[in-house]
Formats: structure tokens, C-alpha cells, sequence
């Protein structure tokens, strides 16, 4: 016969064990997933002080408060510190920095331009437009966009020119230029050009058709012109650069000192390129007889208080 007493042992210490493992076990489960959420919480709080560090091209900025970088060939979006001077850093620079990776987009914490002048040698070709030249570099044409400070006014197409620059995002940024060697021949005060020319106009003077960049005057709007429309305009030529003093949109000539033409377009925000025609006087000595009417040609000319002189013509 089984004893008694094992028999009624046996309940007793399944009990024991039942309760063992519901007041032993579930706790220890549970202080794991509470630990977990410490982890995670303390993960979170430090990713939002982590302070990254990279090298890219600035882009621009976006808005008043976001800017855009490129990083090994991809474009991504910054928020920036109002302590951040964006404004001192031309677009197109290269920049190291420093942010911090918020949940909602990368922060700007420092900034700086890399200093990575470069040098060249080369002819100089003129204004693209307002903020541009081209320079024969290398044996071909490149096109620099101008920093703030540098000021090609004076420069005589053809010299031979020392400058230094930084590779930029779209072109190369020009810091600075020096003349080394103005073209033999050239004579200061002298402007270039090229158009069609459409015949004479009297005996002394013929008129050209030319397509022409000019740089808006602080108070000119186009916004509100639209391209290909008949253009009434007034404008000053400072060194190779003529400035768009006044323009409007007409049915018909306006009299008075206006150039007429056609508005081609904008260039940039600072430029507009416009088609006209206009009158040249001839330079004493200068015979255009053998050239065709409507022939392309290349001229130079001197400013004088009634029309511009030619003193040469060329056909290309």
C-alpha cells in the first residue's frame, strides 16, 4: 500500500512549483522589456547629440532657414543655427561643417570654406553675362562665374591674364585677375562686338543688328515684360558691360533717345539679352565696301557723344 503521507506530498509540491514559476518567472520578463526601454530611450537621447562631421559643395540656400549641400554627387538638405553665417559663403564653395543629425533633418552647427585656390594662365574672351566671363584656358574656352569682389570692367578681350579660382558646383569660381599683357594694337577705350551687318545708312555711318547681354540697373524690373515683346530701352556702357538704364514694352517706337528692339529674354536675375539694331558712325579711313550686306562681322568702336565710332570691321 502507498503511504499516506507521499501521496498528499505530491499536490503540495506541484503547488510549490506552480507558484514558483508565475512569482519567479513573469517578473524577470518583465524587468527585461523594461530594461529594453531604458536602452532605447537612452539610444534615442544620444543620437540627438551626436555631432557629425563632412565635406561637400554648397549648393544655395533653399529658404531663409534650410540650405543645400552636395555630398559625393547627391544634394541633401540642411536646417542651419542662426549663429551660421550662410551669407559670407559663395554658392558653388567647397565647405567642410559639422551638424547634428535631428529627427527631422540634419542641423548646421559650423561651416567653413575649404581653401582650395587654384591657378591658370589664359586669354581673356569677355562677359558671358553679368556675373561671368570666358577665358582660353588650357588651349579652350571656360566660362568662371565672378566672385563678389572681382571686377572685369576694364579688361581688354584678348589680354593675357594670371587668376586664381576653386572648382565650383556648375563652373569654376574666379577670386581674383590680373592683366599680364594687354593684345598688341589694342587701344584702351576701345569696346568690341559682333552682329549683321545691314548696310549703310548715308555715307558715313551703316547700321548693325546685334544680339546683346546687358546688365539691369538696380530699378529695372523685366518680371513683367514678356520675351519677344517690341522693347523701348535706355543704357550706359561702363568698360565692355552695358547697363540697362530703362526698358519698356511698346506697340510702336516711342520718340526720343530710345534704342528699339526685341526682348530675347532673361539670362540670369542680374541680365537680360535683347536684339537691336544700331547706328555706327565710320572711323576716319575705314572703307566697308567689300563687305556684303547681312554679312556676320566683328567690330570695334569708341563711345562718342553723338553715336558710336567704328574703327574696325572684320567678316570672320
Amino acid at each position: 500500500m502507498f503511504n499516506k503521507k507521499v501521496v498528499l506530498a505530491v499536490p503540495m509540491i506541484l503547488a510549490v512549483l506552480v507558484l514558483f514559476w508565475g512569482a519567479g518567472c513573469r517578473p524577470a520578463d518583465k524587468e527585461i522589456e523594461e530594461v529594453k526601454s531604458e536602452i532605447n530611450e537612452e539610444q534615442v537621447g544620444n543620437n540627438e547629440q551626436v555631432i557629425l562631421n563632412d565635406r561637400g559643395i554648397l549648393v544655395g540656400q533653399i529658404d531663409s532657414q534650410s540650405v543645400e549641400i552636395e555630398i559625393d554627387g547627391h544634394l541633401k538638405v540642411f536646417g542651419f543655427d542662426k549663429e551660421i553665417a550662410i551669407n559670407e559663403i559663395s554658392d558653388g564653395s567647397k565647405i567642410a561643417f559639422s551638424y547634428r543629425d535631428d529627427q527631422d533633418r540634419p542641423v548646421l552647427i559650423s561651416i567653413e570654406i575649404i581653401n582650395s585656390h587654384l591657378k591658370g594662365e589664359g586669354i581673356y574672351i569677355g562677359l558671358l553675362d553679368s556675373r561671368s566671363v570666358e577665358i582660353e584656358f588650357d588651349g579652350q574656352p571656360k566660362a568662371f562665374s565672378l566672385d563678389r569682389e572681382v571686377v572685369v570692367d576694364d579688361l581688354l578681350e584678348g589680354s593675357l591674364v594670371a587668376f586664381t579660382y576653386e572648382e565650383g558646383l556648375y563652373r569654376p569660381l574666379l577670386l581674383s585677375i590680373e592683366v599680364i599683357e594687354e593684345p598688341a594694337g589694342a587701344v584702351r577705350g576701345e569696346l568690341k562686338g559682333e552682329g549683321i551687318l545691314i548696310g549703310k545708312s548715308d555715307a558715313h555711318s551703316v547700321e548693325i543688328e546685334r544680339q546683346r547681354a546687358f546688365v539691369l540697373d538696380e530699378n529695372v524690373k523685366v518680371d513683367d515684360i514678356e520675351d519677344g515683346s517690341l522693347v523701348a530701352f535706355t543704357f550706359t556702357e561702363t568698360g565692355q558691360r552695358a547697363v540697362l538704364n530703362s526698358i519698356e514694352a511698346v506697340d510702336q517706337p516711342l520718340e526720343g533717345e530710345f534704342m528699339h528692339g526685341k526682348l530675347i529674354g532673361q539670362i540670369d536675375s542680374q541680365s537680360v539679352k535683347i536684339e537691336y539694331s544700331q547706328v555706327f558712325a565710320l572711323g576716319r579711313g575705314l572703307n566697308i565696301d567689300n563687305i556684303k550686306d547681312n554679312s556676320r562681322i566683328i567690330f570695334t568702336y569708341r563711345i562718342d557723344l553723338h553715336r558710336p565710332e567704328l574703327t574696325s570691321v572684320i567678316v570672320p
